[in-house]
């Protein structure tokens, strides 16, 4: 018996529902963090806009991570954040590394002086989440 509805990980018309989650960790000045905060949702919301395939954003903020040897040098002066970008295929997430990712971070980097402390790529397996 095969079915005409699309499998629950190929369906990519919203941010709950994407496959792809791609993480950026950011440390940022403490008494920069909450301008930091205002102008991130501005431009996270740009870059879904303007890159195929990005369907939301949501930004964290987090206590300073754990066990991270070269943030015990940044002492209390620093504030963490996470951006999760959904993305709807890996076709999508190969062209904003190919050809967004770069002025992404120089832009970001110039304005901010920030540090991205790391990026993740995480695949959706299984989520109680409903579009």
């Amino acid at each position: 018996m095969s079915s005409t509805a699309p499998a629950p990980l190929s369906r990519q018309s919203s941010a709950a529902n994407s496959p792809i989650i791609y993480e950026v960790n950011l440390s940022v000045p403490k008494d920069r963090c909450s301008d930091y905060l205002t102008y991130l949702a501005d431009f996270t919301r740009g870059v879904c806009s303007e890159v195929q395939g990005f369907t939301g954003v949501q930004i964290f903020t987090q206590p300073k991570p754990v066990g991270l040897h070269w943030l015990s040098e940044e002492g209390d002066s620093k504030a963490y954040v996470t951006v999760h970008y959904h993305v709807a295929s890996q076709m999508d997430l190969d062209l904003y590394l190919k050809d967004h990712q770069e002025r992404v971070a120089v832009a970001d980097q110039s304005k901010w002086g920030h540090l991205v402390t790391s990026r993740r790529i995480l695949r959706l397996t299984f989520s109680t989440i409903d579009a």
